[in-house]
């Protein structure tokens, strides 16, 4: 392949604390991996800038060294393109090391490009590397240029993109969050059936931060989930202020990991911009039947088991919060929610210090039925559930310190579920849900009102 990668590695990571070029990914450094990925790409002329005095870079990374005396990607692109001089490939791939996630086929789908800029583009953001024609590149060193902005900006009928679905296109190495981000998805790249057969809910966090790319990165993922007759009708609030989070903890039967976990997502039903689009079209929303309120709540339910999902690929551990409808009026209020919005439930989303015991699930025989519903399964499957929770419990008590409360090992499954579920009790003292519901805009088929 005819291109000269120009991988920049000049920087001081300041806000990272580290030299990003050496940092651990999965066992390897970035320089590394962003080497190893580009030769399966197919580039085997590859350069790397980095500052002058840096340490030195592992053997394996298989590169040519060029040093500069600032750690300015201008400069580092003028230092590479000295070194090379007319030897420089017709075409150059800028690969700062921020971007050493990029996956060799998202290189090759860039290169595969012809035009004289070519960008990435992943869910309709451009990102990095980026593909240039040596005389493109060459516009670096002329008067009045200061950034590589400056030179892509400069023609935009040059431009041409390639679409990729590659997240790490848009998410550099720039922070402690972002690199844990990176280890979290390495160490967890396993099957979606795997991972749901891993879940546990986590109650536990370490004090790290969830970074804001990787946050949007999973609720972008997320929000393409299936969705009812295309609404789309959820909304995800997230809420990271220690205040505002106690305050929806003392709402949420004060459960101490919404205070502990670094980000708290809101999970909102929400049919405001159905409730607007019906307005600019001079009609009212009809929101007044359980129909579109089951609709609503089983778009927001997909979307955040999906996000959930998403989360623990990363490495993240979370916990839904289902005590977010203990007051549900309060909870709106308390995140600004417009009318025919509710909080279906939260989560709690951090990098777990917990190992819970795994909970085995009901038996298969008792959720797969074929052809038709098979009520002889019954009883056979609250026994097996009975049996499964109690030798969890003794299992969690096994593992317990000494004086800690244990968990009754003589209660099963079905015993738990009689005392939520039976009796004249309302479950879990949600008795005003309906009407509070109903004053926030789902009005769940209510009997009209007698006229006054």
């Amino acid at each position: 392949m005819d291109v000269t990668a120009i991988v920049l590695a000049a920087g001081h990571g300041e806000r990272l604390g580290a030299d990003k070029a050496l940092v651990d990914l999965g066992g390897t450094t970035a320089i590394e991996r962003a080497c190893a990925h580009l030769r399966d790409a197919g580039v085997e002329d590859v350069v790397i800038v980095r500052r002058a005095g840096a340490l030195p870079l592992p053997a394996t990374a298989g590169a040519a060294r060029v040093d500069c005396d600032t750690g300015a990607m201008a400069e580092s692109l003028r230092a590479a393109i000295r070194s090379r001089g007319p030897s420089l490939a017709p075409r150059a791939l800028v690969f700062p090391v921020d971007y050493a996630m990029v996956r060799a086929d998202t290189l090759r789908a860039i290169l595969a490009v012809q035009a004289p800029v070519v960008l990435p583009r992943c869910r309709g953001q451009v990102g990095h590397p980026i593909a240039l024609a040596r005389e493109v590149l060459a516009e670096i060193d002329t008067p009045g240029t200061q950034t590589l902005r400056d030179v892509i900006r400069r023609d935009p009928a040059r431009v041409a993109v390639a679409d990729v679905e590659d997240g790490w296109t848009l998410r550099d190495l720039d922070t402690q969050a972002d690199l844990l981000a990176a280890r979290g998805a390495l160490a967890n790249a396993i099957p979606a059936t795997e991972l749901l057969a891993r879940h546990r809910s986590r109650r536990a966090y370490r004090d790290e931060p969830v970074g804001d790319a990787q946050l949007r990165w999973l609720v972008d993922s997320a929000r393409r989930s299936s969705t009812s007759s295309f609404i789309q009708a959820c909304s995800i609030v997230a809420v990271r202020d220690p205040a505002r989070r106690a305050r929806i903890s003392a709402l949420c039967s004060d459960q101490d990991h919404i205070r502990q976990a670094p980000v708290f997502l809101a999970i909102v039903a929400d049919l405001r911009r159905i409730a607007r689009a019906c307005e600019r079209h001079k009609k009212r929303v009809n929101a007044d039947t359980l129909e579109i309120f089951v609709e609503a709540t089983i778009d927001a339910a997909v979307v955040g088991q999906s996000l959930c999902l998403a989360a623990e690929s990363e490495g993240l551990g979370a916990c839904m919060i289902g005590a977010a409808r203990n007051h549900p009026r309060e909870l709106a209020a308390l995140l600004d929610l417009p009318r025919h919005a509710y909080v279906v439930f939260g989560m709690t989303i951090g990098w777990p210090a917990d190992d819970p015991e795994l909970r085995e699930r009901l038996p298969l025989d008792a959720v797969l039925h074929m052809e038709r519903y098979d009520d002889a399964r019954t009883d056979p499957a609250l026994d097996a559930a009975d049996a499964s929770l109690r030798a969890w419990s003794r299992r969690v008590n096994a593992r317990m310190a000494p004086g800690a409360k244990r968990i009754d090992e003589t209660r099963g499954w079905s015993d738990r579920m009689a005392f939520l579920f039976g009796g004249d009790r309302p479950h879990k003292g949600r008795q005003n849900l309906a009407p509070e519901l109903r004053e926030m805009g789902f009005s769940l088929d209510a009997p009209p009102k007698p006229p006054a």
